[in-house]
């Protein structure tokens, strides 16, 4: 990136905190978002509270040990929400049906009915001038007892779940804002990532210590966010040793000469730039089951063959990172799915039918195989890629990155820092070790198939009675919503490696020093990257404290023209997931709060319809989700791809932007604003109109790296 660029790309990052709307207007839009994010004990709920408060009853010693309702005292409208602003009398009839509908949604989930009713809930909702406090209580006003004599124990549930039941919380403005634009901006400026991650970490916690939780900044920072959000959570720990672990495998293989044997294989199909792509592009979309084995298994394979065919590692770590996350983000079978419906499904209730008979909770994965047509991103991001491989042509920073390779035969540029070091890259078999395919191909292999094995086991001993009775598809994703995808990936990677080194050992290739030593490398040229890892996690996990996503949801979520939603909120997800770096937080934000909206919305549309514009929404935030977290240098599969592929962080983020921000143009224009319009049968013009365009695009600024310099200007 040239020196004049960089400052002004930076400015416009800059410019993020004071252009977006902020103030007193959406301080009852927070507390909703809030307040139903702490109801359902979301995990991306509130943390930046005030204190919990314990509230008893003001009828102390006389209020029985359980809270007993019969059936026939229920009244008619045994749920209600009271929205309170202060010194306002603006009509909220419509943050209060949000509020009930996240009532009985969390009724809904915790069983809390008798005869086919909720109990009697009501939820108060104060909205201050700095913050607002909700406050959960029976019907009648009262703070919620024991309730062991209906059956089900609220407070107990309150207590467990909520830590009780009244939160009070400041709101989130646009200093919430720091942590990513921070980070993103000085990473622009100087190239640095891990010192721009930790001054955007270290920035964050000194404005939540000093104006939201009043402790320190290295206690926040050091204690409560990479200690206790990072690692202390098994998931983290599990990526990491699945990365740690796959890549002592690696080692081994590279050692004993099984990866130059696989190579061997492969390039009997990729004997060239094209072909090598190609075959990249396809063993990126078999591995659909998950995105980070996808990353890691895809990128490591090919990075050997890429090199040897003078492919650039930026083009490769593209071909990786455009496959993984969107075809795990429209298989049906992936340990994404699970995850996409249970954000908006449980808000399915709320809505009807095209027939009006009222969708249930158990119809979300009908409703998800639905939206996959208007899946524009993920499908045409794709399809990008195989252009540029078909066309042969690249543009911006990419056609650099490709001409350098080609003709200089440079994979990487001489300023490029890899995500892993030559420990990794560099390692090389004795002169006399036979270079034997099966060698790497066996432990990858049983990588694949322990992973899927596993996956399904857990998913099994997880699935509970009623789920096992459903149909097949709603019963697969109810297995891979119990699969623990990271645990199964770090066993399966432990196991991989242990066989990489029982082959090369029991062959007697190497010694078991030997392999020993080529493992311990291995993972020692991963410092780098766990320490970026981890900071992206941190970063994140700051995010929610600071309440970035609901800041930034609240900031652009105003009502707009039917036509318009989709694409509106593809942009406000894309914006929030490149700021967060996270799109399973975009989507836990976003889903649940479209799905009435949309519905809604469309109601008054004859074009579209209710149940259509419900579709096209929800497809709409899963799209932009990915692609703000495909973009965003802070997002964990971005730096997996980079990892996997040896490639520089910053050039891999800098190379693919410009083609990610093309598909998400291609997208907006030519998907859901067309289909908004002209109604859901319009999908199938939609993709020819965006597949054109791509090809119209890449044909038009698009040119060959292999062509001298001069010449490809001129074409």
């Amino acid at each position: 990136m040239s020196g004049s660029v960089r400052p002004l790309l930076a400015l416009a990052f800059a410019a993020l905190l004071f252009v977006v709307p902020t103030g007193p207007t959406l301080d009852p839009a927070i507390a909703t978002l809030e307040t139903r994010s702490w109801l359902l004990d979301s995990d991306d709920g509130p943390l930046r509270t005030l204190g919990v408060e314990w509230v008893e009853s003001e009828r102390g010693q006389d209020v029985p040990p359980e809270f007993e309702i019969a059936p026939e005292e229920l009244p008619p409208n045994a749920m209600s929400v009271e929205f309170l602003v202060s010194g306002s009398t603006e009509d909220f009839s419509d943050r209060e049906a949000e509020l009930g509908r996240a009532l009985r949604e969390f009724a809904r989930a915790n069983d809390l009915a008798l005869d086919g009713r909720s109990l009697p809930l009501r939820l108060e909702v104060r909205v201050g001038q700095t913050g607002f406090r909700a406050t959960v209580t029976d019907n009648r006003g009262e703070v919620l007892t024991d309730s062991e004599g209906a059956g089900v124990g609220l407070f107990e549930l309150l207590k467990e779940k909520r830590e009780g039941t009244t939160i009070s919380a400041y709101y989130p403005d646009r200093w919430s804002l720091i942590p990513a634009v921070l980070a993103i901006v000085l990473a622009i400026l100087t190239g640095k990532v891990i010192v721009s991650l930790f001054a955007g970490c270290l920035a964050g916690s000194f404005v939540y210590a000093g104006f939201v939780d009043g402790s320190s900044t290295i206690a926040h920072f050091g204690g409560d966010v990479v200690w206790g959000e990072v690692l202390n959570s098994r998931f983290q720990l599990e990526i990491i040793g699945f990365v740690i672990f796959l890549f002592m495998a690696i080692g081994v293989m590279s050692r004993s000469g099984g990866v130059l044997g696989m190579v061997a294989w492969v390039t009997k199909f990729a004997k060239g730039p094209v072909s090598t792509q190609l075959s990249t592009w396809v063993i990126g979309l078999l591995i659909f089951f998950d995105d980070y084995s996808n990353c890691i298994v895809t990128g490591t394979t090919m990075r050997p063959v890429a090199d040897r065919n003078r492919i650039a590692r930026e083009k490769l770590a593209y071909i990786v990172d455009s496959t993984a996350a969107p075809i795990a983000g429209i298989s049906i079978f992936s340990t994404w799915v699970a995850y996409e419906i249970s954000q908006f499904a449980p808000q399915l209730p709320e809505v009807t039918k095209s027939d009006g008979s009222p969708f249930s909770e158990g119809d979300g994965f009908t409703v998800f195989v639905q939206t996959l047509p208007f899946r524009f991103y993920c499908i045409f991001t794709i399809v990008m890629v195989l252009l540029t491989i078909v066309t042969r042509r690249e543009f911006g920073p990419m056609l650099g990155a490709a001409r350098r390779a080609f003709h200089e035969g440079k994979p990487s540029a001489d300023d490029a820092q890899p995500m892993v070091s030559e420990g990794l890259t560099s390692l090389e078999p004795p002169k006399e070790a036979p270079h034997r395919g099966w060698n790497a191909f066996g432990p990858i292999l049983f990588l694949v198939v322990t992973t899927v094995g596993l996956i399904f086991w857990f998913g099994t001993s997880g699935m509970s009675a009623e789920d096992a009775r459903k149909p097949f598809f709603e019963r697969m994703a109810a297995i891979l919503s119990n699969g623990e995808s990271q645990r199964a990936l770090c066993w399966a990677s432990a196991g991989a490696a242990v066989l990489a080194i029982l082959l090369a050992v029991s062959q007697r290739i190497l010694s078991v020093g030997q392999a020993s030593s080529a493992a311990l490398r291995s993972a020692k040229s991963l410092l780098f990257a766990i320490i970026i890892l981890i900071l992206a996690w941190s970063i994140g996990a700051i995010c929610i404290d600071l309440g970035t996503a609901k800041f930034l949801t609240a900031a652009f979520g105003d009502s707009f023209s039917p036509w318009l939603l989709p694409a509106v909120m593809f942009a406000l997800s894309s914006l929030v997931a490149f700021s967060t770096g996270t799109s399973y937080g975009t989507m836990a934000i976003l889903l649940p709060n479209v799905v009435v909206l949309s519905h809604s919305m469309g109601a008054a549309d004859e074009t579209v319809g209710a149940v259509g514009l419900m579709l096209l929404t929800i497809g709409a935030v899963l799209e932009g989700s990915i692609f703000g977290d495909h973009c965003s240098p802070i997002s964990d599969t971005t730096v997996l791809s980079s990892v996997a592929t040896g490639s520089d962080h910053l050039h891999h983020v800098r190379t693919q932007a410009p083609y990610a921000l093309t598909v998400m143009g291609v997208a907006m224009v030519g998907g859901y604003i067309p289909v908004a319009l002209f109604g859901l049968d319009a999908w199938p013009i939609s993709w020819l109109g965006c597949g054109l365009g791509l090809f119209l695009i890449l044909r038009v600024f698009g040119r060959r790296p292999e062509d001298p310099v001069a010449q490809s200007n001129a074409d």
